[in-house]
Parts: C-alpha cells; sequence; structure tokens
C-alpha cells in the first residue's frame, strides 16, 4: 500500500507541523475556538455521524452541482479557509488545483501561506474569507486586492481578533 510521507496519520500530520511550523503558525492551525472546545466538537459530530449507503433503486448517474452565491460548483462543498497551508511546499496553491480539477470552490484564508493572486490564478472559484480587522482603508484595500486577482466571493469574520490570538496563545503555549 502507498504510503504518503507527509500524512501517514492525522496524528503524524500534527507533530510533524508542531515540529516544523513556527510557534504561532501551529497554534494557529490547531487553535479551535477560544475556549478549545470546537476541534473536540467536531471531532465528537463526526463520531456521531453513521453512513448507511443506498444503492439498490438509484441512477448510476448522480448531479450534485449546484450555486453557491451565484458561483457553479460540482458538489455542494466549500473548501474551508485554513491559514498558513505552509506544510506543502505548494500551499494553497495545490488546494486551489485540487478544488479546480474537482469543480468546487475553495475558501481562501486572510492568513494564507501563498499570494491571492496566485491562488486565484489556480482556481477562479475562490472565496476569500476576510476578517474585521484594521481600518475601513485596510479592509477595503483587502477586498480590492481580492476582486483585482480574481476572487468571485467573500466570506466575512465578524469578530473580534483578539480572541483569535489568544486562543493561538493558548494552544500553541
Amino acid at each position: 500500500m502507498f504510503q504518503n510521507p507527509w500524512f501517514e496519520t492525522v496524528a503524524e500530520a500534527q507533530r510533524r507541523a508542531k515540529r516544523r511550523l513556527p510557534h504561532m503558525v501551529y497554534g494557529a492551525l490547531v487553535a479551535g475556538s477560544e475556549r478549545g472546545r470546537t476541534v473536540g466538537d467536531n471531532c465528537k459530530a463526526f463520531g456521531d455521524l453513521g453512513f448507511a449507503p443506498r444503492v439498490a433503486g438509484h441512477r448510476a448517474q448522480r448531479d450534485l452541482s449546484t450555486s453557491v452565491m451565484g458561483v457553479e460548483t460540482s458538489m455542494p462543498v466549500v473548501i474551508s479557509p485554513t491559514g498558513v497551508q505552509a506544510v506543502h511546499p505548494d500551499g494553497e496553491v495545490a488546494v486551489a488545483r485540487a478544488a479546480a480539477n474537482r469543480g468546487v470552490i475553495m475558501g481562501l484564508s486572510s492568513f494564507a501561506s501563498k499570494p491571492v493572486e496566485e491562488v486565484a490564478e489556480a482556481n477562479p472559484n475562490v472565496f476569500f474569507q476576510m476578517y474585521w480587522s484594521g481600518d475601513r482603508d485596510a479592509m477595503v484595500q483587502r477586498m480590492d486586492r481580492a476582486r483585482r486577482a480574481g476572487a468571485s466571493g467573500w466570506i466575512v469574520k465578524p469578530f473580534d481578533s483578539v480572541k483569535l490570538v489568544n486562543a493561538i496563545n493558548r494552544v500553541a503555549a
């Protein structure tokens, strides 16, 4: 069986990321919510899911395509924006290419390790994530840059970024 030298398991990926990434970057990746509950809640939710395949009587061809905020996608999936995907040399560009290959939308974090221009070139269906931070002019500049690069939608995060920094510091300590 083929073993990916980067990600044999999620635990191994986390171990390597902690060893190789800067303290703040690793902390941002594993922070969850400020109280640290999000990661545990998500793991529990996935553990509660059960799949019961029902194939009898179904058509061989299915069309899952839809649109999200007017952008066509091959299935109702948007790849969640995840900051600093530098655990791979191509980072967000590799994820954008994979998403484009499957016809799905990619959410690009404001904390990306690659410029929005490179990511949008790899996948024209990019939704740029905006944190409500800085003054109005700084936010407009970031939005204009993403728009010029080809971002086709926005994911707005209207929360206190100080809480994010607190969560990062708590987890990365």
